[in-house]
């Protein structure tokens, strides 16, 4: 195995992907979703991984799969050995089976997939993009690898409708997002929409798998995320998204994605400097 610095790792040219390692499971508590699709791998022992409320088993030999938007947390109650995962964006992977099955919506793929061959293939593709070669010939094997599953395991009948919510949640959503830096209540939310914080309350554990508290965190780490990723400094990015302070931010950030924001920032660097000074030489 190759030995790996990084626990994150991104390439500039790939702004679309991001990698992940750690030689123990690391768990994130914390109920969340991903505007990305993420395959999980385990090489020894378990963990439990609960998406949309099902129970499922991370294990040796198996892949687990997170759609995009799908609520999950994750919990290991044992030693665990060599975790690895891949991040996709969700528009470039969308945009990926728009292209080749002609649908305006994300096919999805099951969360479990037992396949001893296609999980060596998925480490094997890892090590690969993590290693110095060509981005090309990354991009190449990423996209073999999604043909080998996609053949193998998409459900045409199965469709993620990612804006397939109601028009109170929409407006909900989008309130969020262009006011993210404020100190929201759901008073001045529901006063604004015009629509009682209970009916709020109840549509966006409807619509959204979470409450209107952790919807609303939910996206504030993850833009947080974005901004660290983008160069921001930490202080910044918290205040930025409307976090308390970095404090704050650092107790979701790690409870949501299983390493501190400094950790995150420090390998973000370090990966893309490392790509800078291969692409140099």
């Amino acid at each position: 195995m190759i030995k790996k610095n990084n626990r994150i790792f991104k390439i500039g040219e790939l702004p679309y992907l991001e990698l992940k390692y750690s030689e123990a499971f690391q768990e994130c508590s914390q109920k969340h979703y991903h505007n990305l699709v993420c395959f999980l791998a385990l090489k020894n022992a378990h963990a439990k991984v609960i998406i949309n409320d099902k129970e499922i088993t991370l294990e040796k030999d198996k892949l687990v799969v997170i759609n995009p938007n799908e609520v999950h947390y994750s919990i290991s109650d044992e030693k665990t050995k060599d975790y690895y995962v891949i991040y996709l964006d969700r528009q470039w992977y969308k945009e990926l089976q728009n292209h080749i099955y002609e649908t305006d919506d994300i096919l999805a793929l099951p969360n479990e997939i037992k396949n001893e061959d296609l999980c060596n293939k998925f480490f094997e593709l890892f090590d690969f993009i993590y290693e110095q070669n060509d981005v090309i010939e990354k991009e190449l094997n990423l996209l073999e690898f999604l043909k080998e599953v996609f053949s193998s395991y998409i459900n045409k009948n199965e469709i993620i409708k990612i804006d397939n919510t109601t028009t109170i949640a929409k407006e909900f959503k989008e309130y969020i997002e262009n006011n993210i830096s404020s100190k929201l209540t759901l008073t001045q939310i529901s006063n604004v929409l015009g629509f009682s914080p209970f009916h709020i309350i109840r549509v966006c554990k409807q619509d959204f798998g979470l409450s209107a508290n952790a919807y609303i965190v939910n996206k504030r780490v993850h833009r947080a995320k974005k901004l660290i990723s983008d160069g921001w400094d930490i202080v910044d990015a918290a205040n930025e998204v409307g976090f308390y302070d970095q404090s704050h931010l650092s107790n979701v950030f790690k409870k949501v994605f299983a390493i501190t924001p400094k950790a995150y920032q420090k390998d973000i660097q370090k990966s893309l400097s490392k790509e800078r000074d291969k692409n140099e030489i």
